[in-house]
């Protein structure tokens, strides 16, 4: 077998692997956009609760009314803040991935150059073989 065709599993191996770490960093985008929405929607709905609060004071309220207002606040608001760290907690897993991606990337490019130079020079040494037997026959026209 030629050098060249042994370095196929690795190549298939490696390409594999880089194709797994870019569909993993594109699931972790996707996530990071999914959590990034609902940080959004959770911020609409504080900021129109927040204006309902409002209207609802000055309209007048009862003490036990605000208290509860308050406390749904207090309660988006704690909301709020888990989902920004969930935010920034799959940023950082977005970027590893994009590390182990390039990683993978990189490697691959690397053994791709590998198997090509390994090719070359079989292809040159398949040229220089097949020169000398052109050369061979030329030289004794009567041989085979």
């Amino acid at each position: 077998m030629v050098k060249s065709k042994r370095f196929q599993p690795v190549r298939r191996v490696a390409e594999s692997r880089e194709r797994n770490a870019a569909r993993e960093l594109g699931d972790a985008k996707r996530w990071v956009q999914l959590q990034e929405e609902k940080l959004r929607e959770l911020r609409d709905y504080h900021l129109e609760y927040l204006q309902r609060f409002q209207e609802a004071a000055r309209a007048g309220m009862s003490a036990s009314q605000l208290l509860e207002y308050r406390a749904f606040i207090e309660k988006l608001e704690r909301a709020i803040g888990e989902q920004e760290e969930a935010v920034a907690e799959g940023q950082r897993r977005c970027e590893l991935n994009r590390e182990q991606w390039l990683e993978k990337h990189r490697r691959h490019q690397v053994i791709g150059k590998v198997v090509e130079r390994v090719e070359s020079a079989e292809g040159k040494v398949e040229q220089v073989r097949e020169q000398k037997a052109t050369d061979e026959l030329n030289l004794h026209p009567g041989r085979k």
